[in-house]
């Protein structure tokens, strides 16, 4: 498995990106630059590439339907051999590959998880470079990398996950301690030093957590830390 572990969804596809185009320029015998499109329903399309022109044409592509990026997304292998080639499937596309200098593309298709469709698109200035020796060890890094991937993904969320409990478990604390110190003061119940905190935090227009940590630091010698085992 491949590492692509990052604080977010697009910088796990920069990685990605850069480890593609690191692993298959030696094989195609010449530098390749990389974009990773990720496509999902309701959702801005997300690009990340090794290069801003390598992203920019990914965009394009996807924007006007049409191009070897698109036919990826589809589900359907596309490769481009050079910018002469006498292929019509996406006329509209030769001016924006030549105006970023580029002249030979390959797009596989990457399986992510349900309802995602994605892309995996190399490119370079050089023409003939995706024989059938090249083709076959893209697809097999294709596959690696949406494994990699989904497998990043989901630390990510369980991190995200954790972070989320661990703040709600900190303001239930800091509220807690709160409510303690008001039923000292009030000689009141649980309930009712809560309706107090509630009350102020409404009329404050605060958070109740924000209001009683306040109050917690005005304490002698400020307010209790939190401590949780992770």
């Amino acid at each position: 498995m491949l590492d692509f572990r990052a604080g977010s969804e697009k910088d796990s596809l920069g990685l990605l990106a850069r480890a593609a185009a690191a692993a298959l320029s030696e094989r195609a015998g010449c530098s390749l630059d990389c974009a990773i499109s990720v496509v999902r329903p309701g959702l801005t399309p997300l690009t990340a590439g090794t290069s801003e022109q390598a992203a920019t044409l990914a965009r394009w592509d996807l924007r006007n339907s049409d191009g070897p990026v698109s036919q990826a997304i589809a589900g359907r292998l596309a490769v481009i051999l050079n910018d002469f080639s006498r292929d019509q499937r996406w006329p509209a596309y030769w001016g924006p590959l030549r105006d970023a200098g580029y002249r030979s593309v390959v797009s596989v298709p990457l399986q992510l998880e349900s309802g995602c469709k994605a892309a995996l698109t190399l490119i370079t200035e050089k023409t003939g470079v995706f024989a059938p020796a090249v083709l076959a060890d893209v697809v097999m890094f294709s596959k690696l990398a949406a494994r990699s991937y989904v497998m990043a993904s989901e630390v990510r969320a369980a991190e995200a996950a954790a972070a989320h409990l661990r703040n709600a478990m900190e303001a239930r604390t800091s509220i807690d301690v709160a409510c303690g110190v008001i039923m000292g003061q009030n000689r009141c119940s649980y309930e009712e030093a809560f309706g107090i905190i509630a009350k102020a935090s409404s009329n404050r227009n605060v958070k109740v957590r924000a209001l009683a940590e306040s109050l917690l630091e005005d304490l002698p010698g400020g307010a209790p830390a939190t401590h949780f085992k992770t």
